[in-house]
Order: C-alpha cells, then structure tokens, then sequence
C-alpha cells in the first residue's frame, strides 16, 4: 500500500510538471522527476529500515547542586512507543532490550504515550517488558495517547474502563506510574526527588498534571528530576522554576523526520516547538526531550532515528 501510494506521488509529480512546462523545457521535467524518485528513495528507506534503526544518545548533564554520591549516576530514558503501531512484531522491543542489557545505568524512565488509545495495545508485551524493568527500578508516566481521547466511545464507562486497563499495564510490565506524585531515590546516604506528572495537554485536550501535588513535600533545596510528556509544559510552567534542576520529556517525536547541517539536527517540529529534541538549558535548568522509539501517524522515520536516551549526571567540582 504504501509502495503503490509512494509511486502515485511520482507519477503525479512528473505529471503536474508535464502540464506545466512545454515540450521545450522538458529539462524542468526530467529535474523533477529526479527529484520525485529521491524524495520516493527517501520515505522508503525510512519506512523500511529507519523504523528499526535504534541510536543511543549518550549524554552527560552537569549540576552544581547534584548530590556528591550521584555523580555519574546514569538514567536510561525512553519514550512515546506507540504499540499499536507494532502491528503485534516485537522486534523493535526486542531490539532495544538488547541494547539496554549492553548498557550501564541505574535508573529506568518512561515518559509517556505507551499506547495509541486502546489498553489491548499492550497484550503481546507484557513480558517483554518485565525484561526491562526487572533490571533496575523503573518509573513512567502517562503521555496524551494513553489517555484514550483519540478515538469514540460508546460511553464514559467504557472509555474509563480502558483508562484503567493501561494504568494497570504500567504496574504488570514493571514500571511505578508516578501520577503528579513524586518518589525520593537514594544512592549511599545521598537522594534526591523523581516526580512525574499526568499529561499536560494543549486546549481542548484535558490538563491533567498537577506540578503542585507532584512537588508536594520537596523543599527548594531538594534536587530534583521531573517527568512531564509534553515538552511544552517545561517552558510554560518549569522553566522559571528554581527547584526542578532536570525535566525528561518525549511528545514530539521530532515529527519522525529530520535532516542533520554540518552535523546540527534539525527538524521542521522547530517551526511549531521551541524544544523539540535533545538538550536544553535555562536558568541553569535543563530539560532533555527524547524523540521516541515508535511512530505516530505516517510508518517512518527519516533521519530521526527510534532513540534511547542515557544520560549521566555529573557533579560540577568547585575548588
């Protein structure tokens, strides 16, 4: 289907072209059609290996309040999985167990939109994920998509009923759903404060977060990790905020398309987003947004690889 759709593209491409220039500039044609076959060469290698083609970003982020006993400390981030887009293969799970079981860290986050709307998304990986999540301990949250306000129910009962089903999916697969609450980590005498908050989402969509509960109890001197899907949160409500030093992020998936200029990634979710992928600073806060491991919408991903994100804190050395 999508090969046949891809050829409609070119056809109708050199076809707009023919009927636009004369015979005597069939140059213009043979220019665009070129460009049509690139453009076609393009989506199919990001429908068929760019979907599967896994990176992990290694990261470092430095604090000059971070907790002398969690420097390098290592968090493993992963977001916006979408497994009703799997199509019930479990390769790209498997795969990135693979790569998780290579890599050092000690702290496992998700950060929402585990499924695209239904909780049977989840059937077929419940142990797969067991796999990830027994290795160390390991948080998530809640994205726009699991919250189910992408489709119509029947009825309020039905729709709350699903709501359920993939809150209890968190729990079965591993993971502690922190729900604007928060969690203290400890680490040889040192800790510090995991919150997560429900989704914050854009009108009409419902805002569940709720900064105040999940900071409850956390003095300003405390440091802290915040969990929030949507990136957007951060600079609205976080940004100015002196006692989150580092918020996770997903959402964005940087539209599943990008293209790297002398080695800077860029993507066209920067003309609508201010932070749409990778390392942010302000006020001496930082937020990270991780791109994603599914696809929502088109199969592809062009450029913008599935990411898992390593990130190691480190302690800034004052003399």
């Amino acid at each position: 289907m999508i090969l046949i759709f891809l050829i409609d593209i070119v056809i109708s491409f050199a076809s707009i072209l023919n009927f636009l220039f004369s015979p005597t500039k069939k140059t213009f044609i043979y220019i665009g059609f070129i460009i049509s076959i690139g453009l076609t060469f393009t989506i199919l290698t990001g429908t068929i290996f760019g979907i599967n083609n896994i990176k992990v970003t290694r990261i470092e982020v430095e604090f000059n309040n971070l907790p002398e006993n969690f420097d390098e400390f290592k968090i493993l981030q992963l977001s916006d999985i979408h497994l009703g887009n799997l199509k019930n293969q479990n390769n790209l799970i498997r795969k990135t167990i693979k790569l998780i079981n290579q890599t050092d860290f000690d702290l496992l986050v998700f950060t929402g939109d585990l499924v695209n709307n239904f909780s049977y998304e989840t059937d077929n990986y419940m142990n797969l994920f067991k796999e990830l999540t027994s290795v160390k301990p390991s948080y998530s949250i809640l994205g726009n998509h699991d919250y189910g306000e992408y489709t119509n129910w029947k009825s309020d009962e039905e729709k709350n009923k699903n709501f359920n089903s993939i809150i209890s999916a968190h729990k079965e697969m591993g993971f502690k759903l922190l729900r604007n609450e928060n969690v203290i980590i400890n680490r040889n005498g040192d800790s510090i404060f995991l919150a997560g908050v429900e989704n914050w989402g854009h009108p009409p969509f419902p805002q569940h977060a709720s900064l105040e509960k999940a900071l409850a109890d956390i003095s300003n001197e405390s440091f802290t990790i915040l969990l929030t899907h949507d990136p957007a949160h951060w600079e609205s409500c976080i940004e100015n905020k002196k006692n989150i030093e580092l918020t996770l992020s997903g959402h964005t998936h940087g539209l599943q398309w990008g293209i790297k200029l002398a080695g800077i990634p860029f993507s066209l979710s920067g003309l609508t987003r201010k932070h749409w992928g990778g390392l942010y600073s302000s006020n001496n806060l930082k937020l990270y947004v991780n791109t994603g491991l599914g696809t929502i919408g088109l199969p592809w991903r062009i450029d913008m690889a599935p990411e898992i994100t390593l990130l190691t804190l480190k302690r800034i050395k004052i003399d």
